[in-house]
């Protein structure tokens, strides 16, 4: 039997969830510390209340809209419940569609109930004839109005299920495609994996051509509806630190005036002075307000290394917050840790899911992070990842209408201001940016 010695590092329990704490938002250490109070008996917590304040950069001003004093209280209550449906229901726009149909009465009805009978995806997975008989008509003027459905915005709404809803879309944005129909039809599964080469060979067509089906099929809308038939949910977002710039110096504010104080009960150290406490007991106590004293701890760390972090980001990156988006430096998180003597994935976790607000809006703190690709555009700027967004995001918003620039012709038009990227790599960043491909940019003037 042979020994061997082997070295192995890990995480204690302390520093895991120190590292956990680090990782959490503002809003999130909160709900971590609500917890913390219903689990352990001697955890008490100072919450102020959160109420509303205005950003720091919130310049806007009272509303100047004013209504006539002679107007009726029940046309007030009409303009509220017209503003209310169009916020909390994408039905509402498709009632608006079929009332400029001019439909007959009877026509009206069988839509209506189409249109309610949509899921929250815009499938109407209730068949025709079922339909027919709840509302006492031919099947045939079902088929009627539903390919009326169908004829609204947005594509897809009334399929049957996920091949419908794709096949909708293709013939509306690309009738003369011919082999997008098949793939939907017959080769969805080898779509995902990518098997291009054994759809080519089944369909008998040049892989290219299948590729570029392909691509065009994942740029559709799967949920015509995504889930907006009911109430919209609307997610806020805190800022963690305020960007504040006077005479030109940075500086930087945590937002963390709503976070609860941890203290301790007198109550239980009361009891630890009783003689009568039982060891057990006392271990128990003991135990719990150790644990409160290392998330006070981890929570003093978890602060001081933020702001540590986040000084050094105004540093590197002062021409961001002096001048505006596109005026952003290369900074990664080796280059961080390196500079800050700490690891790079503290880095990592301290940046992640943290937002700022400065004075040209909010930004998630991982978008001030990127590579330089070692290049320098036709002015002598340095180029990186967040530079190739916004020449990308301008050149896509100054396309001729109806003529949108292909990826090979971005990829031109950038070469053409210094920046060396491929057909594949512009591809990459247009879908990073949510940018639909060039064909489907332009079939929304046809």
């Amino acid at each position: 039997m042979d020994l061997t010695l082997t070295q192995s590092q890990s995480l204690s329990p302390a520093m895991q969830t120190s590292l956990h704490l680090l990782q959490l938002n503002n809003m999130q250490l909160r709900n971590y510390v609500c917890d913390l109070m219903l689990r352990n008996p001697v955890v008490e917590l100072d919450c102020p209340k959160i109420e509303y304040e205005s950003s720091p950069f919130d310049q806007r001003k009272p509303s100047s809209v004013t209504h006539n004093e002679n107007q009726h209280p029940q046309d007030f209550r009409d303009e509220i419940l017209a503003d209310k449906a169009d916020e909390v229901s994408a039905l509402h726009d498709l009632y608006l569609q079929s009332a400029s149909m001019n439909l007959s009465i009877h026509d009206s009805r069988i839509m209506k109930y189409l249109i309610e009978s949509l899921d929250n995806n815009g499938f109407l997975t209730e068949s025709c004839l079922d339909i027919a008989k709840t509302l006492g008509v031919s099947t045939e003027d079902i088929l009627r109005c539903k390919d009326l459905l169908q004829s609204m915005e947005p594509a897809g709404i009334g399929a049957i299920d996920l091949k419908d809803c794709l096949l909708l879309q293709i013939k509306r944005i690309a009738p003369e495609d011919t082999v997008a129909p098949q793939i939907i039809h017959t080769f969805l599964e080898q779509m995902a994996k990518k098997q291009y080469a054994a759809i080519s060979k089944a369909l008998c067509v040049p892989k290219a051509d299948v590729i570029e089906a392909c691509d065009r099929i994942r740029s559709l809308n799967p949920k015509p509806l995504n889930g907006l038939s009911g109430e919209i949910v609307t997610h806020y977002i805190i800022p963690d630190f305020y960007i504040f710039t006077e005479n030109k110096q940075l500086s930087c504010t945590i937002n963390d005036y709503f976070l609860p104080k941890i203290t301790v009960s007198p109550m239980y150290q009361q009891l630890l002075s009783n003689n009568d406490i039982s060891p057990a007991d006392k271990e128990y106590i003991l135990k719990n307000y150790k644990e409160a004293n290392d998330i006070n701890s981890y929570i003093a760390y978890r602060k001081s290394t933020l702001q540590r972090v986040v000084e050094y980001v105004l540093h590197v990156q002062a021409d961001f917050f002096l001048h505006g988006p596109g005026h952003q430096t290369a900074m990664t998180n080796k280059e961080i840790a390196q500079a800050l003597s700490l690891h790079e994935s503290t880095i990592s976790r301290a940046v992640s899911g943290k937002f700022f607000e400065c004075k040209w809006g909010v930004f998630p703190l991982k978008s001030l992070f990127s590579h330089s690709l070692n290049q320098e555009d036709e002015n002598g700027n340095a180029v990186n990842s967040a530079y190739i967004l916004q020449k990308l995001q301008e050149l896509v918003s100054s396309e001729p209408t109806g003529s949108a620039y292909s990826d090979q012709q971005l990829a031109d038009l950038l070469r053409e201001n210094g920046i060396q990227i491929a057909r594949r790599t512009v591809a990459k960043y247009r879908q990073k940016l949510g940018i639909p491909s060039a064909s489907r940019r332009n079939a929304k003037y046809t």
